[in-house]
């Protein structure tokens, strides 16, 4: 059986280039045929460079501008579905023209503020579902899936999986990092007041921020508060991993996050999440503080990790609860799922 998968790019890493890959890896290992249509060419990057895909074509060179790009995308996946057994749009933000699998990672779309226009967008799009809505929607998570006011009648979650690397007998250490982009709405100066909180009174522990500068204005900013916090800058997944192994403790700091990758690969690692307690890293990876600490001002968060630094008890029974709770978002598991789906809006694989 054929399926067209369609995505912006994939000259770029992120968890929606990683769900596309993973996507289209479960399916070829499941005995489809897959072929990948892109909005703009822009290469691809390495770590997503054995890509099983029969062919990857693009219809635009460059980036088209940002209200063009969703509509255009979701009339795309709409065409493909005349030539292909499964259409999937994996970067699925407004409900119009009808496929088959929509992927929602973004539910801002569907979030207050309800302004004038929201508000005729969110009418029309009601009105529309049924007839141009895709067969089914799966969401990044529950959190993700129960923002929106309406969904079509098959409606699932579906996690972005892990790409573990192991971490064998390397030794945890009095380590904290943050991971991701360097950016306002990742709230990295939060991360490092909360950091450099937590040094004046364990100063025997060691910070790092792990991420790509999205803004140098911003970036100046973060540099100016951090006296005691290094930077590693565009880090590759070798080196991600080997901060991830020897920490003890991963902050995230941005505010309803949909879910939060790198939170369960932190767990996979042993490493206990300390997060804001809002959106689906809490209620999905942490589960509201079974698989890790949260937190709702910057006091709270500090105590946390002293709490888990200080407590090699209390830090072992979260370090052991967290790996096993990983399991949950491995390939193997979001392979199953996603198979699972697919086979209950298709005739099985024959």
């Amino acid at each position: 059986m054929n399926v067209a998968i369609v995505y912006d790019t994939l000259s770029r890493w992120g968890g929606q280039e990683l769900v596309t890959y993973a996507m289209a890896k479960a399916l070829h290992e499941s005995g489809f045929v897959v072929d990948i249509v892109l909005l703009f060419n822009g290469g691809i990057d390495r770590r997503i460079s054995d890509i099983p895909a029969r062919r990857i074509v693009s219809v635009f060179e460059h980036d088209p501008n940002l209200p063009v790009r969703g509509l255009t995308r979701n009339i795309i996946t709409g065409l493909m579905s005349l030539g292909y057994d499964l259409t999937i749009n994996t970067v699925y933000h407004v409900m119009f023209w009808p496929f088959d699998i929509g992927y929602l990672n973004n539910p801002g779309t569907y979030m207050p503020p309800y302004r004038l226009s929201r508000r005729i967008f969110l009418e029309f799009n009601r009105v529309t579902l049924p007839i141009l809505g895709p067969r089914l929607l799966l969401a990044n998570s529950k959190w993700t899936l129960n923002q929106l006011p309406y969904r079509p009648k098959l409606s699932g979650v579906l996690y972005p999986p892990v790409i573990p690397h192991e971490c064998g007998s390397v030794r945890k250490e009095d380590m904290v990092i943050t991971v991701g982009r360097i950016a306002t709405d990742k709230r990295i100066t939060e991360a490092v007041k909360i950091m450099e909180a937590v040094y004046a009174r364990y100063p025997r522990a060691v910070f790092y921020i792990i991420g790509l500068p999205y803004n140098q204005e911003y970036f100046r900013r973060v540099k100016e508060l951090a006296k005691h916090v290094e930077f590693v800058l565009d880090a590759g997944e070798e080196t991600k991993w080997s901060y991830l192994c020897r920490a003890k403790v991963l902050l995230h700091t941005a505010v309803n996050e949909h879910f939060g990758l790198v939170a369960a690969e932190a767990q996979y690692a042993g490493a206990v999440p300390v997060v804001h307690k809002s959106g689906g890293l809490w209620s999905d990876i942490v589960k509201y503080g079974e698989f890790g600490l949260g937190y709702l001002n910057n006091n709270e968060a500090v105590e946390s990790i002293i709490r888990l630094l200080s407590n090699e008890e209390l830090l072992e029974s979260y370090s052991r609860r967290v790996r096993e709770h990983s399991l949950i978002f491995t390939y193997r598991a979001f392979k199953s799922k996603l198979i699972s789906y697919v086979k209950s809006i298709i005739s099985p694989i024959s």
